[in-house]
Order: C-alpha cells, then sequence, then structure tokens
C-alpha cells in the first residue's frame, strides 16, 4: 500500500477526495499532504444549507490545515477547494472538505485534540505542546 492510500484511508475520504501525493521535509519536520476532488465529487455535491444540487469546478487558490502529527511530526493538509453553485438559487459558496473542523485552518480530528488537552491544561500549554500560538 502506498503512503498515499494509507493517508486516504486514515482520513476517510471516500470516493470525492484523494491523496495525490505525501512528502516529508526532513529540514522543517513537517508532513505534507496534498488532496484533490475526484471526477466523482461532483455526483454527490450539495448545497449545505439546503441540499440543493450544485454544479461548477473553479477552484478557490491552495489552503492549509493543521492535522494531528504523524508520529512526532506536524502535519499539514493543502488542497484547492472547489466552487459550487446552486442549480436552483444560483449561489456560489467554497466547498467544504469532510477534513475540515469549525475554524478554516485545522482538521476536525486536531480541533478535537486540541479541545481535550484544554479541559485538562491551560491554554498556554496546549499552544505549545501542538505547536501553535494560543490566540490561533
Amino acid at each position: 500500500m502506498t503512503p498515499e492510500k494509507l493517508f486516504h484511508e486514515l482520513l476517510g475520504l471516500g470516493l470525492d477526495w484523494e491523496v495525490v501525493a505525501s512528502r516529508f521535509e526532513r529540514a522543517t519536520g513537517l508532513v505534507c499532504l496534498a488532496i484533490r476532488e475526484t471526477d466523482r465529487r461532483g455526483e454527490s455535491a450539495r448545497r449545505p444549507q439546503d441540499g440543493g444540487r450544485v454544479f461548477g469546478d473553479d477552484p478557490t487558490e491552495a489552503l492549509t490545515w493543521r492535522h494531528l502529527n504523524v508520529f512526532q511530526h506536524r502535519c499539514e493538509i493543502t488542497c484547492r477547494l472547489p466552487r459550487g453553485q446552486c442549480r436552483q438559487c444560483g449561489h456560489i459558496f467554497r466547498v467544504r472538505p469532510p477534513w475540515e473542523g469549525l475554524s478554516t485552518h485545522f482538521t476536525k480530528e486536531f480541533e478535537a485534540f486540541a479541545l481535550l488537552r484544554m479541559r485538562e491544561m491551560p491554554l498556554s500549554k496546549v499552544a505549545e505542546a501542538v505547536g501553535e500560538t494560543d490566540t490561533r
């Protein structure tokens, strides 16, 4: 199994998204995952507000999310998200990926991990432990 397929399974991306590249930057200790939508995403795309069918494929600039560490190394996901347009009302919006948390800078898993630690530790200590600032 390739690292890309392994990360795809671990992230639970299904048929709509795929990990197209993974690399380890030894100098910075960063694991980078590049994800893109598949041709099948359009079949299941729905508008978040009302579930209406959408079309369109005008990707945004590349966005980056902080994910859980891979072993002791920081991990980031990068993806150009498509924009969708509702077939009924014409509303244009950025497609929300399945890994995105409440913040557009963190994955759901990273947010859950940090929030669990915040129950037990001061915010400044959690920020230090996860390698983020206490204001982010």
